[in-house]
């Protein structure tokens, strides 16, 4: 359940007309956790159905390949991508995991992905808007991950940079290294570069 101050904390994240139903269903199914840098928020492997919102701080999305190697594939604050579940629950035929593991000392909201599809269905607004932000996010990932296929590492770099300055100072740079396909010393160098040429 929710306190009154944690609910208001996560209304920036839902709408602004929002029912006394959609209220309810988060005041009562809701959850608050605090979690530190480091700490694991989802693992593929535990087939959590619990979907989480961050209210503050930060997470990495890694996929874990054969050989156990981590791999930084998505970041999350809570201004960019704040919505985080697990998206591959029963994921056939796949040789990568994946987990998110907190990036700084983190709020986050978290509810079971099931009460909020259940109840969502009964309230057209708040589906609504639910689904447009569902594309939103997709939107914004599909347009991240065709500049990271279809561009040269350089160029990528310099366009994550000009789009989305707040991840080079929120996260490490072995994971925006990892992100983009370099090692740390590539990364660094580069992106020095590009800061003196500036």
């Amino acid at each position: 359940m929710l306190n009154e101050e944690q609910f208001y904390r996560l209304k920036k994240h839902l709408p602004n007309d929002l029912s006394e139903m959609m209220k309810e269903v988060y005041m009562n199914n809701a959850y608050f956790i605090s979690l530190n840098k480091g700490d694991i928020l989802l693992d593929e492997l535990e087939n959590n159905s619990k979907s989480h919102i961050i209210l503050k701080g930060s997470c990495v999305r890694y996929i874990i390949n054969p050989q156990g190697e981590e791999r930084a594939v998505t970041f999350h604050t809570e201004d960019f991508m704040p919505i985080l579940g697990n998206t591959y629950i029963k994921s056939d035929h796949s040789l990568v995991n994946y987990k998110i593991k907190v990036n700084e000392e983190t709020d986050l909201i978290g509810i079971d992905i099931s009460v909020i599809t259940q109840n969502a269905l009964l309230d057209k607004s708040y589906f609504l808007f639910a689904t447009q932000n569902m594309f939103k996010l997709i939107a914004i990932q599909n347009q991240i991950q065709n500049h990271q296929i279809g561009l040269s590492k350089r160029e990528f770099l310099k366009w994550l940079m000009l789009n989305y300055p707040d991840i080079f100072h929120r996260f490490k740079s072995q994971d925006i290294a990892s992100f983009i396909g370099s090692t740390p010393v590539w990364y660094s160098n580069l992106k020095a570069t590009f800061l003196r040429d500036k």
